[in-house]
């Protein structure tokens, strides 16, 4: 094995390891113990498997590691040896901040020509850091391991046609769809039911009745596990995206305040029949 890191790979592994640095470097330290040999899933059956399937994927791409039935073989690149105290290294210097967290905002621009849009391209960097709505979301969906969300109070069906794209493009294999009876959106996921099936979605009404009226919801939101979800004001309607949305993308522990919140609302929702 090498026994230097470059400054190239130091920083492109601090880059898109983040938080899991210090899960990469466990699996780096197996990797370092069989040189030529195979890594088993049950053999790292400490590490979450959120976090495993992240750390490995990132490894499977840098050549360090080839899947197989049982888990990964190690290669064909040689990992370098000095990656494992990196590692540990990079994860102590993180553990300072263990409650560090991430925000992104998110818009959603009027269709041109819009004023709105004309007025934040003379904000400069302030406008260019601003995420489009459909990007957000797709790093959502493809970031989910276990479960991908949406929770939507108004869907159409150009709408429902983006959302199943979007569950389309997940690997998550728990897909939820949650949504309320007020309005038109349990009716276009019923109309829809056949096709949502297929997808293997779960479909939730959040919907209850009260003394006076009923218990629903008006929150935008789509989460990757417990990781990473956005929240905000803009709606699955597409082509009713008149008006100027705005929201964050956020990571670590308002990620995590997000899920239990999910989490609470599917268990007190209704399931819709979709076969």
């Amino acid at each position: 094995m090498n026994a230097t890191i470059g400054s190239s790979l130091s920083r492109s592994l601090v880059s898109e390891l983040g938080d899991d640095c210090a899960a990469a470097a466990q699996l780096a330290a197996a990797i370092a113990d069989r040189p030529a040999g195979t890594i088993d899933n049950a053999s790292l059956g400490f590490m979450p498997r959120t976090t495993l399937s992240r750390v490995a994927a990132d490894f499977v791409r840098r050549g360090w590691l080839t899947p197989s039935d049982s888990g990964w073989r190690t290669g064909p690149a040689p990992l370098p040896r000095a990656v494992v105290s990196f590692l540990e290294g990079a994860a102590a210097m993180r553990s300072h901040d263990a409650f560090r967290e991430t925000a992104t905002a998110i818009v959603t621009m009027p269709p041109p020509p819009s004023a709105i849009a004309a007025a934040l391209g003379q904000t400069g960097m302030a406008y260019a850091s601003l995420v489009s709505t459909n990007e957000a979301l797709q790093t959502v969906a493809d970031k989910a391991i276990d479960t991908f969300t949406i929770m939507t109070p108004f869907l159409n069906q150009e709408g429902l046609e983006f959302a199943q794209q979007l569950f389309a493009r997940t690997k998550a294999p728990k897909r939820r769809l949650i949504v309320r009876r007020p309005g038109d959106a349990t009716r276009i996921v019923l109309n829809n039911a056949a096709t949502l099936a297929r997808l293997g979605i779960e479909a939730f009404d959040y919907t209850i009745e009260a003394e006076e009226g009923y218990e629903t919801f008006h929150a935008k939101v789509a989460l990757a596990d417990n990781e990473l979800a956005y929240a905000g004001s803009a709606n699955i309607t597409v082509f009713a995206r008149h008006s100027m949305d705005l929201g964050f993308l956020v990571e670590g522990r308002s990620a995590r305040v997000v899920a239990n919140v999910v989490r609470a609302v599917v268990k007190i929702s209704s399931r819709v029949p979709l076969g």
